[in-house]
């Protein structure tokens, strides 16, 4: 079989959604070694991009140097994609976001990733940018796509809520974290030392992991931390991009009244920086409004993290029934404040065996018996 795949996450890291690929198409190549995968980059490969060694059947088309740089990876997309699939004649075509070019052939099946409904429930929170080009592509190609996936139960029921006339009526449902990433790991000391000292960690600190815009309610956080750093001496750890400086982030915390040391914020590191500081945290926080998975609360999780997420969305269906993982419901400041500080007084051990069901080797499995093999 002649598989096409979207690979222009890998273009320019996608963070998320550029993992979500990685794991599950090395998976899905391993499982399948009589396949040949032509994953098309347009703009070739974005350095940050971890990559293992790629296997023989899997194929980096590389388009960097055919486009002008300025036009948008969706144009370029459009035109190259339904070209290449007549060209090398593929059988599959598969998009790790809800995208379809127009003018495919009928005889390549098509399928797609749907990761959530931001752009419908909360559209005010995304770049006009990205509103428009999910407002031209979303809703088409979750109804022409031959095979739906989505990585939660509640992506799926929103996807049926919202397009009950599609092409594709069974939605397969499955994601997991990385686990060759993130695990518990065993830091010495003066590891767990220099980490700190790196990062200016000086006491007990709490961890946020997400890109930084309304959505993840990271402003909701930092007006908790004055009272815990003041009376309990607790820091929040900052990972993410550095985009808060154009919200009102830097409002609160450069407020004269709030102590400085109370908040670190760390920008961008590499997943091994990452995987040791989850093991190191005292507890992940996360305080997001609305959350198709919920990634970082899983990442936690497998490091032995404890969890302390909002109860809506798909974060309930991460945290419930987990040794270790507890949800808010509401935005109440004194309720968040005392299921941290419960976690932190009295950490409790995250039981692994409860995460099972998140293994892409299971996953990519069933996909395959289900969606693939005819």
């Amino acid at each position: 079989m002649n598989i096409l795949i979207d690979g222009r996450v890998w273009s320019r890291n996608a963070a998320g959604i550029t993992t979500f690929l990685c794991c599950a198409l090395m998976e899905w190549v391993r499982q399948r070694p009589g396949d040949t995968f032509h994953v098309v980059l347009p703009k070739g490969m974005d350095p940050s991009v971890e990559l293992p060694a790629l296997p023989s059947n899997l194929i980096l088309r590389d388009y960097s140097s055919r486009f002008p740089r300025f036009l948008p990876n969706i144009i370029i997309m459009q035109l190259l994609v339904p070209f290449l699939c007549r060209k090398l004649h593929i059988d599959l075509y598969y998009a790790p976001v809800p995208h379809l070019p127009w003018m495919m052939p009928s005889r390549t099946r098509k399928a797609i990733t749907v990761h959530d409904v931001v752009n419908i429930e909360m559209s005010h929170t995304m770049a006009w940018t990205n509103r428009l080009a999910t407002s031209v592509f979303f809703g088409q190609a979750i109804r022409k796509a031959d095979i739906l996936w989505t990585n939660s139960h509640y992506t799926a029921g929103k996807v049926e809520q919202y397009y009950p006339k599609r092409r594709c009526k069974d939605i397969f449902v499955g994601d997991a974290a990385d686990r060759d990433q993130y695990h518990q790991i065993s830091l010495s000391e003066e590891e767990r030392a220099n980490l700190r000292q790196k990062y200016g960690i000086r006491d007990r600190f709490l961890l946020f992991v997400g890109s930084l815009e309304p959505r993840k309610n990271l402003s909701f956080l930092l007006r908790l931390m004055p009272q815990l750093y003041r009376e309990h001496h607790i820091q929040l750890v900052v990972i993410g991009g550095k985009g808060w400086k154009n919200s009102n982030l830097r409002e609160i915390v450069e407020d004269t009244d709030y102590p400085r040391d109370a908040v670190i914020f760390c920008g961008y590191v590499t997943n091994h920086e990452l995987s040791q500081l989850y093991n190191i945290a005292d507890c992940f926080v996360s305080a997001a409004l609305m959350e198709g998975f919920g990634m970082p609360q899983l990442e936690a999780l497998y490091c032995g993290c404890p969890v302390v997420t909002a109860h809506n969305t798909a974060m309930i269906e991460v945290a419930r029934g987990k040794d270790g993982a507890y949800t808010v419901e509401g935005y109440e400041p004194s309720v968040w404040q005392q299921t941290i500080l419960k976690v932190l007084d009295n950490r409790p051990v995250v039981d692994q065996r409860q995460l099972a069901e998140y293994d892409w080797t299971v996953i990519i499995q069933h996909f395959l018996k289900e969606k693939i093999i005819q």
